[in-house]
């Protein structure tokens, strides 16, 4: 994904207020024990604070560590963002992955893409907050357009690859662009579930059904 990692070997790192400061790893920790914790942390405080108001404070006292050891693994906030939108992708891609290769058409992989979103939203409502906040958090601070935007998107070139597919092949009518196809189909079921993700009621499983019911042309009588 391109995400810069920070050398536990180094003397020095800059703190988030250009400061220098003396780190090192954590005597006698594990490295990928240690982000097991440290991700998922990032991710609920990035997802309820944003990225301006989450400090390397907050979440070094949400895993039990020093702000300063953080540096042991993240030389500065964006790289602990960037390693953070990496790891959540990384939650959700093996059950894009299984949903897209078993779908005997793109009707079967959209409506088992937006299902296993809302089980995984389900196991874990954070990965809503914090991916539905991307973009938002894009135009708030330009810093973030260039490497958000440079990293492969898995979901995005599978998923286009399809909707073209199925445009040659005649399963589709409309001849929309890829693009705005997919903006359509995954942005509603990332505004379904951050309309979830702020009610913070009920299965986001049960409220995607419904859209799934819409696509299919199964929401109205006919």
């Amino acid at each position: 994904m391109g995400i810069s990692m920070a050398s536990a070997s180094s003397n020095s790192r800059l703190s988030e207020n250009n400061k220098p400061t003396r780190t090192g790893r954590p005597r006698g920790s594990n490295k990928g024990e240690t982000l097991a914790r440290l991700l998922p942390a990032a991710r609920k405080l990035f997802a309820e604070k944003g990225f301006a108001q989450t400090t390397f404070k907050d979440v070094g006292k949400a895993v039990g560590m020093s702000h300063a050891a953080l540096y042991a693994y993240f030389p500065a906030k964006l790289d602990l963002y960037l390693a953070t939108l990496a790891d959540t992708q990384q939650v959700l891609m093996p059950r894009y992955t299984e949903a897209i290769e078993h779908a005997a058409s793109l009707r079967e992989a959209i409506t088992a893409i937006l299902l296993a979103s809302a089980d995984a939203h389900d196991n874990d409502a954070t990965i809503t907050g914090f991916l539905a906040a991307v973009p938002i958090e894009m135009r708030r601070h330009p810093e973030l357009i260039e490497p958000l935007t440079t990293q492969n998107n898995a979901v995005l070139v599978a998923l286009t690859n399809l909707l073209e597919n199925a445009q040659l092949s005649g399963e589709l009518k409309s001849q929309a662009s890829a693009m705005d196809m997919f903006n359509a189909v995954l942005g509603s079921g990332v505004g379904v579930a951050l309309f979830q993700y702020g009610l913070q009621a009920g299965s986001l499983r049960n409220s995607m059904q419904v859209l799934v019911e819409i696509i299919e042309g199964q929401f109205f009588r006919h």
